[in-house]
């Protein structure tokens, strides 16, 4: 398995091996990408350094695993005021 595609925390999510030497990480890492243009610093994430994952099975087992312990807010972080709800 070279690329697994999955779907964690409500995001699409690409867990592959790196083969080239461009980018982050090194050849041979495994590497989780959101394939969306709003990610910005979280685009890509070396899972071998941060998991500790082997194969790409073991990134998927991760990504999983982390969306799981850290779901995101339902209203994507925004403070919700009184005043605007009784407008």
């Amino acid at each position: 398995m070279a690329k697994a595609r999955v779907s964690a925390g409500g995001e699409k999510h690409v867990v592959y091996k790196k083969t080239t030497k461009r980018g982050e990480g090194k050849v041979g890492n495994i590497m989780v990408n959101h394939p969306t243009k709003d990610k910005g610093e979280w685009d890509t994430i070396d899972l071998t350094k941060k998991a500790g994952a082997k194969t790409v099975q073991q990134g998927v087992a991760a990504t999983k695993k982390w969306h799981k312990e850290n779901p995101y807010p339902k209203d994507n972080g925004k403070k919700s005021s009184m005043a605007k709800k009784r407008r």
